[in-house]
């Protein structure tokens, strides 16, 4: 399902007033959200010092002693700051709309403003577009370089369509990312190939992990008005022409139980998790729902 061109103005992301306070809102919730979840949690290595009394004994390096034939203590510092990563799923179910624009779209430009978010607030990003395969991907840094090469990934059409190889991504990215990595996986959760469940706890073990589910107003209902409608399946073409009316109450019915299963296997992982609708305001709702977790995780 190829994409010619995108409904995309990130100008108008940067510039616009009421967007840029919104994102403050954001970037300060959720930098207040990792401060109690991911920053003050941590201790890295740093070096070795000569002992002095007074010092913990525990923190003696017995082996660094003997080489260095002197008593040497471990230092250690608090992590500064998080490494974020965000997951864009560009494949072909994220092309579908009832909106002004497609999923993808509205995707693109939560995952543009969250990358801004994240870097104004002092933290590293970093991103993966994905489909059948990685598309494109940066490792979290500092600054605003992988902000700026987003833009320009986000805006290719070529990087949209095709099939999800859900499995085979997170495979990949589970090999390149550094422990302790806050991962931002936004997608419709559509069209997962058996096993899925399991990469995410995988993630889940060596970093922190976020689910954004972005879903259409057509995703969980058929047609209102009684007509013959055909379906057809974005991933292999495959048509079923069906009555709405008959099929809306029992469709509708499937797709919640799908997706509070899709919430469960993120909860099981211990895992973060929200569901979007791409006609709400999507920074506005993702700030309350940072919000709600670190007031929860206050408590």
């Amino acid at each position: 399902m190829p994409v010619k061109e995108l409904d995309l103005d990130f100008d108008k992301e940067m510039k616009d007033t009421n967007i840029r306070s919104k994102r403050r809102v954001l970037s300060k919730i959720m930098s207040g959200n990792w401060a109690t979840t991911m920053k003050g949690q941590g201790m890295e290595f740093a070096g070795f010092r000569q002992y002095t009394y007074g010092d913990d004994a525990s923190k003696i390096d017995w082996n660094a002693t003997l080489r260095a034939k002197e008593t040497l203590v471990r230092q250690f510092e608090e992590y500064r700051n998080v490494n974020v990563f965000i997951v864009l799923d560009v494949s072909n179910s994220m092309l579908l709309t009832s909106q002004a624009k497609m999923k993808a779209e509205y995707a693109a430009e939560l995952a543009f403003n969250l990358s801004l978010a994240i870097t104004e607030g002092g933290d590293s990003v970093g991103y993966a577009l994905i489909n059948e395969d990685v598309q494109s991907y940066k490792i979290p840094v500092i600054g605003k370089q992988n902000v700026m090469k987003l833009m320009l990934d986000l805006n290719n059409p070529k990087f949209y369509g095709g099939p999800l190889e859900f499995k085979k991504c997170m495979n990949m990215i589970n090999g390149i990312l550094p422990e302790r990595t806050f991962i931002i996986l936004i997608s419709d959760f559509l069209g997962l190939e058996d096993g899925w469940e399991r990469y995410v706890k995988i993630l889940s073990i060596s970093s922190q992990l976020m689910g954004i589910m972005v879903r259409d107003k057509v995703d969980y209902n058929l047609p209102e008005i009684a007509l013959q409608a055909r379906l057809r399946d974005p991933y292999n073409d495959e048509t079923l022409f069906v009555d709405s009316k008959e099929y809306a109450d029992s469709y509708k019915k499937a797709v919640i139980e799908e997706e509070d299963y899709i919430k469960s296997v993120f909860d099981k992982a211990k895992a973060d998790f929200i569901k979007l609708d791409i006609s709400e305001d999507l920074l506005k709702k993702l700030s309350e729902h940072f919000n709600r977790a670190m007031n929860l995780g206050s408590m």
